[in-house]
C-alpha cells in the first residue's frame, strides 16, 4: 500500500516540473539553434518562417500565422525583413487580388535547405544524448500539437 502513495506522490511531484523543464529545454534549444542558425545569417523565428513553406509554393499571410502560431501582423512585418534580405517575395493572389501571397525566392528556398540541415543535425546530436529519445518523441509530438491547439483559441 505504502508503494503505491509513493508512487501517486512521486508522479505528482515530477508532474509539477514539468513547465519549468519544458521552459528550460525550449529556451536552451533556442539558444543552441540561434548559435548554429549565426553562421548561415538567419536569426531565431526566421529559421521557422523559412521551414513553414514546406510543401507550398506560396501561402498568404492567415496561413503563414498559423503554421508559427504568431499573429497576422507578426508576419507582415516579418515578411518586411526577410524581403529586404531577398529570402521572400510578396505577390498578388490571381483569384483574388485584394489578397497578398508570399513566396520564397531561390536564394530562400536556399537558405532553408540549409537551416533544415542545422535542424537535423541538431535533432541528431539530441536523439543521441538521450537513451529513450525514440521512445521519448511521440509523447513531445502529441504535447507540441496540445499546445498549438490551445494556443490557437486563445488568440
Amino acid at each position: 500500500m505504502s508503494a503505491k502513495i509513493a508512487i501517486v506522490q512521486e508522479d505528482r511531484g515530477s508532474s509539477v516540473d514539468l513547465v519549468p523543464h519544458l521552459l528550460s529545454i525550449s529556451k536552451c534549444v533556442r539558444q543552441l539553434m540561434g548559435i548554429k542558425l549565426a553562421e548561415c545569417g538567419v536569426v531565431v523565428g526566421q529559421d521557422q518562417f523559412l521551414l513553414c513553406f514546406e510543401g507550398a509554393d506560396t501561402l498568404g499571410s492567415i496561413q503563414i500565422a498559423n503554421r508559427l502560431s504568431v499573429r497576422p501582423s507578426t508576419v507582415s512585418k516579418m515578411v518586411d525583413i526577410l524581403e529586404r534580405k531577398g529570402w521572400v517575395q510578396r505577390e498578388s493572389d490571381e483569384g483574388d487580388h485584394r489578397r497578398v501571397l508570399v513566396r520564397l525566392t531561390p536564394a530562400g528556398r536556399t537558405l532553408a535547405d540549409r537551416v533544415r540541415n542545422v535542424q537535423a543535425e541538431l535533432e541528431t546530436e539530441l536523439l543521441a544524448a538521450i537513451s529513450n529519445g525514440k521512445t521519448i518523441l511521440p509523447a513531445i509530438k502529441e504535447l507540441d500539437l496540445l499546445l498549438a491547439k490551445r494556443l490557437r483559441r486563445l488568440r
